[in-house]
């Protein structure tokens, strides 16, 4: 099941720089992880992975192919030999802290929204917390690595002197203090100069109150911030350097 929906991604029409790699590199290299039963098979899938599909190796790039692969590694993860479990871990954590390349680093998420690469990857591990925290210590990790790629979804916001105070649903970990975001509304991107944490989270619930700073207070005026999504500035996301 897992080898045919591999095989019905066409993996030619992910955006990658060029020189382009080849389908087989992505497509293989996952087939073969997930068919892995010793180390050198194991090791033989993540070279074909990390020359240029998923990853750039020498470089420590993330690739768009990633973040498609990313629901495969995480099959692999929780179901696969122990070997190659461990292989789709480390692969899906290094896809979450490597930097993408600069004309390739977004990618559309299941609600449509142009986030950051390495966002969208932790997305997609977030959605699987449930048996990946069944996973024992790898699959727990993996959880704890995307904490640093936050998810904010606005329910409702007022301005408080000079700023926009802001009430909704926070996935991931809270923001590092006066650290930068970006407010994905409408179809638009606008640069939040720093997000802080305005008041605690209470217990362990999704709820979270945070202060956005550089919108200008006006731009919560008629809820018109509702249902707004907020991710980290790429610059400070999951200890990029750039």
């Amino acid at each position: 099941m897992l080898l045919t929906e591999i095989d019905a991604v066409n993996w030619n029409a992910i955006p990658s720089p060029r020189p382009r790699p080849r389908t087989a590199d992505a497509r293989d290299g996952l087939r073969a992880l997930a068919a892995a039963r010793d180390l050198d098979s194991v090791a033989s899938a993540v070279a074909a992975l990390t020359s240029g599909s998923l990853l750039r190796g020498g470089n420590g790039e993330t690739l768009p192919g990633a973040a498609v692969a990313a629901p495969f590694l995480l099959d692999i993860a929780e179901r696969g030999h122990p070997h190659a479990r461990e292989s789709a871990v480390v692969l899906l954590d290094r896809a979450m802290r490597s930097a993408p390349l600069a004309d390739f680093s977004r990618f559309r998420t299941a609600a449509g929204h142009d986030a950051p690469l390495c966002c969208a990857i932790a997305e997609l591990v977030r959605a699987r917390g449930d048996s990946l925290a069944e996973c024992g210590r790898s699959g727990k990790y993996l959880l704890k690595a995307s904490d640093a790629h936050w998810r904010f979804v606005i329910r409702e916001a007022s301005g408080a002197s000079g700023d926009v105070v802001a009430l909704g649903t926070l996935q991931g970990g809270l923001p590092a203090p006066s650290a930068g975001g970006e407010l994905h509304h409408d179809g638009s991107v606008t640069e939040v100069a720093a997000v802080g944490v305005e008041c605690p989270r209470v217990d362990a619930t999704e709820d979270a109150c945070l202060r956005l700073s550089g919108l200008g207070a006006d731009a919560a005026d008629d809820g018109g911030l509702a249902g707004a999504v907020l991710y980290p500035a790429t610059a400070a996301c999951g200890g990029h350097e750039r």
